[in-house]
């Protein structure tokens, strides 16, 4: 105990002097390699009320030079303030010293700020019950040098901010956009949705959230897109329009936001305006390959079941290997069936005649192209097919059916396919 008081006199003693300063002298290397030498063996093997004093004197003689002192002469603290042998009042004060330690990297070591300053709200967080707050800007400083840090940090900072919210209700609005940011990097985080659900029960709360934060800051592009994701997540399309229009107007070569502006769009109902919009995303970035489905998609939308063959056949032409643009032709030919079934025929679907059920089989054809161009797609054309099966010509169909047979094929006829050029082949 005698031996523990000591080294605490040592961490009081030198804590008060080793803020660097422009007078400080040249640190002496040599001593200083001696010490984190010795530092380094006793705390490898755990020993550290035997490396603490080593460590301090390396923070002492060269405190920017030897880099992972702080991190590691932290982690002796932290087995201090751990030891339930200890009084409460000490193993507070060792927590305590960690947090400095961790300030003393931040003025010496600044290239290591990000590591140290999630460390920092780390220990904060876990082994204090009343420096939330504190632990949350140390959380934000760490985001903020480093975006990429792993989402595990990410979420304990968004927890912080719940937990806190009645010391400042802004915390709110910064655990959305933080969960928010999480679940566009990973549209599969379960746990960022999870969240996002638990914060907001309303979207429109999620969106007069973006309006406020906008509202000071407004030419801000990120608080701008934050309220693009608030519409959009609130389904309300044409606001998400408005503030799109903004961004490609402050930056008309990002493809990204010409490629979510025809998104949102498409979700209104404005089709040939989205068609637009995706094809100066593609202008922008050829790689965009999915554009020329989304544009196909939209003609599909417009009933213009032509252009949206063609637009789609284009896009398998343009690359070897993918099947999407069959299953989109075959969505086309399914799409064109219950369009004619609900508005020539009344919905009535006992009116489904032999043309309606040529066209369902050539979308089982597309979607069986589908998966030999990339078996990837094998279960997914498969259960599609599966859910035609009863829709499709029978036996007794082709056969009562026989003279219109051409070469073995059956061309479709009638008002609503006068644009379909396929045939199908008589079994």
């Amino acid at each position: 105990m005698k031996r523990f008081f000591l080294i605490l006199g040592v961490v009081l003693l030198l804590t008060s002097q080793v803020v660097p300063s422009n007078a400080q002298t040249k640190p002496n290397a040599p001593e200083a390699a001696k010490n984190w030498s010795l530092f380094f063996e006793y705390h490898k093997n755990g020993d550290h009320l035997s490396a603490v004093p080593y460590g301090w004197r390396v923070i002492e003689l060269d405190p920017d030079r030897f880099k992972t002192i702080y991190v590691k002469l932290a982690d002796s603290y932290l087995s201090f303030s751990l030891d339930t042998t200890r009084t409460p009042t000490d193993r507070r004060a060792h927590a305590d010293t960690m947090i400095l330690i961790y300030d003393l990297g931040l003025k010496n070591v600044p290239d290591r700020a990000a590591g140290l300053w999630l460390s920092r709200g780390y220990a904060l967080a876990t082994y204090f019950d009343d420096r939330g707050v504190e632990a949350i800007e140390s959380y934000e400083n760490a985001l903020a040098l480093d975006p990429k840090t792993d989402f595990v940090y990410a979420d304990q900072l968004g927890v912080l901010y719940m937990k806190n919210l009645e010391k400042n209700p802004e915390f709110k609005s910064r655990a959305v956009e933080l969960y928010r940011k999480q679940k566009e990097k990973d549209p599969t985080n379960t746990v960022a949705s999870e969240r996002l659900r638990a914060l907001i029960s309303d979207p429109q709360e999620l969106i007069d959230l973006a309006e406020h934060d906008l509202k000071n800051d407004p030419e801000n592009v990120e608080k701008i897109w934050d309220a693009v994701m608030a519409y959009k997540e609130g389904e309300q399309f044409d606001g998400a329009e408005r503030h799109l229009l903004k961004l490609v107007k402050k930056v008309p070569s990002a493809a990204n936001y010409w490629n979510e502006l025809g998104i949102v769009r498409h979700r209104g109902g404005k089709y040939k305006t989205a068609i637009e919009a995706y094809e100066q995303a593609l202008k922008l970035n050829p790689a965009l390959r999915e554009n020329h489905l989304n544009i196909a998609a939209s003609y599909r939308a417009m009933k213009n079941y032509a252009a949206a063959i063609t637009t789609a056949q284009r896009a398998a032409q343009r690359e070897r290997g993918w099947g999407m643009p069959y299953i989109e032709i075959a969505e086309v030919y399914k799409a064109a069936v219950e369009n004619c079934i609900r508005d020539l025929k009344g919905g009535d679907w006992s009116k489904l005649d032999f043309d309606d059920k040529l066209v369902y089989r050539l979308a089982q054809e597309t979607y069986a192209r589908a998966k030999a161009v990339e078996p990837a797609l094998a279960n997914e054309a498969n259960q599609r097919v599966n859910e035609l099966s009863t829709l499709v010509p029978t036996k007794e169909d082709y056969f009562f059916n026989d003279q219109r047979k051409v070469a073995g094929k059956f061309s479709v006829q009638g008002d609503c396919y006068k644009w379909v050029s396929d045939q199908v082949t008589a079994p």
